[in-house]
């Protein structure tokens, strides 16, 4: 230690130059009464970026009369709060050191943050947030539209647009549920392409895609969007119609039907046509047997000829 001191004595200039250059380093040299005699430029930049402080009273920047620990006889490590000229708080820690009867030096370094400080951080901090928050919104709305994409898939036939069986019996369920507190009728269409398999074996699967569509098309344009529409398997489709009694779903079916055999020939240049099942749900009715109602009224009209509604 001796070694050092005598090194240091030995190029004191040099030293004292250095120390005042070196950026983390704050050097004060003020009298009893405060006032600042000289100052390293790293106090300038701390308290308010002013370039010469001389004169100034060094208590006015240290908090908590600070100014009367520094004077003490006694020297040693002291901790200080001092405030630039914005009102910012640093947290700074040193050693003063009484050189002759009347004058002080000051050797510390900043050590805290101070209120500018987190008051900038906490800026970043709250930017940084709201850009995380709109990305997560952004990638949340994303999400929702994946999954609202995904149910819809789920729910869709591919080929046609429609609803599909699994779609329908969910929906058939809510239904009937709730027909116990409204009361309003509920009716079901069946209907199935006459002689499907005929059309794809003589004109192909194309053909026969086309013709599936054209049905799906003149579904959607008849039924109202609040009914579902269903391809229910194959060349088979459903159509389900709350608030609708026996003799209104049979007419519906029928305006299908007849729209159907006419655009075939019309669109596709060769006639195809379908038949049709209709039942109205009864209070002793549960989905099986709804189901099989309108079923059995399918088979009738195509037993019966084909290209029919029966009921």
């Amino acid at each position: 230690m001796n070694d050092l001191r005598e090194a240091i004595l030995g190029s004191l200039d040099r030293f004292f130059d250095s120390l005042e250059n070196f950026s983390g380093a704050i050097l004060v040299l003020f009298d009893s009464e405060g006032r600042i005699l000289d100052h390293s430029p790293s106090l300038s930049a701390l308290i308010g970026g002013r370039k010469e402080l001389v004169g100034e009273n060094f208590g006015k920047y240290i908090l908590d009369n600070g100014i009367k620990l520094m004077t003490n006889e006694r020297p040693g490590l002291v901790r200080l709060g001092m405030t630039d000229s914005r009102s910012n708080i640093h947290l700074v820690s040193g050693f003063v050191i009484k050189t002759d009867a009347s004058r002080w030096l000051f050797f510390g370094e900043k050590i805290g943050l101070s209120a500018g400080d987190i008051m900038e951080n906490m800026s970043k901090t709250t930017d940084e947030l709201a850009s995380l928050t709109r990305e997560l919104a952004k990638k949340n709305k994303e999400l929702q539209a994946a999954n609202a994409e995904i149910e819809r898939l789920m729910n869709c036939d591919p080929l046609t647009g429609l609803s599909n069986r699994r779609d329908f019996m969910k929906k058939l369920d809510e239904e009937i549920e709730s027909l116990c507190s409204t009361c309003k009728p509920l009716s079901v269409i069946m209907a199935d392409i006459d002689d499907f398999k005929k059309v794809n074996d003589t004109r192909g699967h194309p053909e026969g895609d086309r013709v599936l569509q054209l049905f799906a098309k003149i579904l959607n344009e008849i039924i109202s969007p609040r009914r579902t529409t269903v391809r229910y398997g194959g060349e088979e489709f459903i159509v389900m119609l709350p608030e609708t009694n026996g003799k209104e779903a049979a007419e519906i079916a029928e305006e299908v039907r007849s729209n159907f055999e006419r655009e075939t020939e019309k669109q596709l240049g060769f006639k195809v046509t379908a038949s049709f099942g209709v039942a109205t749900f009864r209070p002793e009715d549960t989905k099986t047997s709804i189901l099989k109602r309108v079923d059995d009224a399918l088979y009738s009209a195509k037993s019966g000829g084909k290209n029919r509604v029966v009921r």
